[in-house]
């Protein structure tokens, strides 16, 4: 794997798809967008327990040739973009990075492992099936919400 190709290939995903959300957006309105988080939710979606016929389709969509392809790249950006330069008088920049599961479904304890401690994701199970105050879910994992306006 030719990591330098690999990163371009990333970059050019990235601006594609910053294009179609930004132009999307109203002329007057604000919009944030972080293609490092896309990508990061991406790749664990295509290195979790969804099978082959989902990692193939991510792998089409983000012009990889593989599965360690991507996760090579997101040790690669997630060691400039999420590192933190405060001390030198640079930027954090925090992610919430997580994983929310169906507690009635079972999980390979391989992609536990995986998603707590190489992608440092959040991971939750929990009861979609009964009613829930989100609210008491979010504080509980530790998430916080911003307050209405």
């Amino acid at each position: 794997m030719d990591l330098r190709e690999a990163m371009r290939k990333q970059n050019d995903v990235a601006v594609n798809l910053s294009m179609n959300v930004l132009s999307s957006a109203t002329k007057d309105s604000n919009v944030i967008f972080s293609p490092a988080s896309i990508n990061s939710a991406i790749t664990m979606h295509a290195a979790g327990p969804g099978g082959e016929s989902i990692a193939s389709e991510i792998l089409s969509f983000l012009r990889s040739s593989s599965i360690e392809e991507l996760k090579t790249i997101f040790r690669e950006i997630s060691s400039v973009v999420f590192a933190d330069h405060s001390a030198s008088g640079g930027s954090k920049i925090t992610a919430a990075n997580g994983l929310w599961i169906e507690k009635s479904l079972t999980v390979d304890p391989k992609f536990k492992d995986l998603f707590e401690n190489f992608f440092n994701a959040v991971y939750a199970p929990v009861d979609f099936r009964s009613k829930v105050k989100f609210h008491l879910l979010f504080r509980k994992l530790g998430f916080h919400p911003p307050r209405k306006i």
